[in-house]
Parts: C-alpha cells; sequence; structure tokens
C-alpha cells in the first residue's frame, strides 16, 4: 500500500463526504467509512460511489466495507499485519462475522486508516472525518457501541486481487 502523508489525512478532519465525494453521493442514513477511505487512498473495489448515477459510472471509490476488506489480496487479524508500512487499513468487526477469512455483509463494522498510531475515520454519526488518537482508541469505540463479546480489528492492504 502506498503510503499517505499525515498532513493529508489531517485536510479531511472534520469534511463532510459531500465535501470529499466528487460524485455527491451523500446519502445521509448510509455508512460512508468505507467511502472516505477509498476516496482518501483511491481505491476501485466492488460498488464505486460513481455507479450510483448512471453518467458517473466506473468512477471514483468504493463504498463497501465488506467489498473492501474481501477485495483485498493481503488480509487478516490485526496481530498480523505486515510491520514494514506505516500506513495500514483497518477494519473493527465482530470475529463471528469473519468466515475463512471474508467479511460477512453485516450492519456492524467500521473501517479507517491507521497511520502515525491514530486512525482516520468517517464517523457516520456526526457526519464527518475523525480521528481516533490510537487503533486501541479506535477499538474501544467500537468495542463499546458494538454488540457482541468478540469484537476485533483487522488489516487490510491496498493491493486488491482486481488490481
Amino acid at each position: 500500500m502506498a503510503e499517505i502523508a499525515a498532513s493529508t489525512l489531517d485536510a479531511y478532519l472534520g469534511k463532510s463526504i459531500g465535501q470529499i465525494c466528487g460524485n455527491r453521493y451523500t446519502t445521509p442514513h448510509e455508512s460512508h467509512c468505507a467511502h472516505f477511505v477509498c476516496h482518501a487512498l483511491e481505491i476501485k473495489i466492488g460498488t464505486l460511489c460513481g455507479d450510483m448515477q448512471w453518467k458517473t459510472r466506473h468512477t471514483a471509490a468504493t463504498l463497501r466495507v465488506n467489498e473492501l476488506y474481501n477485495g483485498l489480496a493481503n488480509r487478516g487479524p490485526w496481530d498480523q499485519r505486515p510491520s514494514k508500512s506505516k500506513t495500514q487499513i483497518v477494519f473493527v468487526i465482530r470475529k463471528a462475522y469473519m468466515t475463512h477469512n471474508i467479511m460477512q455483509l453485516v450492519d456492524q463494522k467500521h473501517v479507517g486508516i491507521y497511520l502515525n498510531g491514530a486512525v482516520y475515520n468517517y464517523s457516520n454519526s456526526h457526519h464527518r472525518v475523525v480521528k481516533d488518537e490510537s487503533d486501541q482508541a479506535f477499538y474501544k469505540k467500537f468495542d463499546e457501541l458494538y454488540a457482541g463479546d468478540d469484537i476485533a480489528l483487522y488489516y487490510g492492504a491496498r493491493r486488491s486481487f482486481w488490481s
């Protein structure tokens, strides 16, 4: 995965998806965490925001967390992530929703960008990009929010099966 500068991610802080997505796919009741991550990292796997309108089809960024995770060639439990890169994609989901390292299509899942120890992610409840100061803070936030006692972090590397 190509490195991204902290200043680039810091520039997203506080922005709504409407300020990020050039295709103006901003449906407020939908999750935009993968949408933000994929715009920031320029990832195109599966359903894209441009696919929501005929004139912009096949453009912009991935929308769905599970399509992003499942489309990455390098992925797995957070504690097994490669140490080479300071930039990682970090996912949070119940272990029960992972089958043979395939993420199921469920509501309670989230994704962010891990850089220099912090996690940049799109807060769907606040409708803006936020920064958690550590992967543990990111984990704790969702461990308290999501049902189940098996909440876990997973990593993904940018190279996909389709690229």
